[in-house]
């Protein structure tokens, strides 16, 4: 099982920097994906690690610790990204009305 979860994370840490080279993801977001493949690496490798954290925050199962981390880090992606749509949506609609109001003033001349 180990062995299994550590060529999983293998695989995604091969696919964030084949993405990353290609253009296709964000340097940036890359970047957190390499760093996520990179702990769970280490969480395969050594179990204990997530015994030892789930016993500090008081969680019997450890297995449940990860539940909780993916959980906890799919709230954390899911609000960046709303960030960043906001932000993509306001730029959408200045970029609309600079682009009606330049319209106008061609259509004008």
């Amino acid at each position: 099982m180990k062995l299994f979860c550590f060529m999983i994370s293998l695989f995604f840490l091969v696919i964030s920097i084949i993405f990353i080279r290609k253009r296709s993801l964000e340097f940036k977001s890359g970047l957190l994906w390499i760093l996520v493949s990179l702990i769970l690496m280490i969480f395969s490798v050594n179990s204990t690690i997530i015994e030892s954290l789930a016993k500090v925050t008081g969680i019997m199962y450890p297995p449940a610790f990860l539940f909780l981390m993916g959980i906890i880090f799919s709230l954390v992606m899911i609000f960046y990204l709303m960030i960043v749509i906001s932000n993509m949506q306001k730029k959408l609609t200045k970029l609309i009305q600079e682009n009606s109001i330049l319209k106008d003033r061609i259509e004008e001349k």
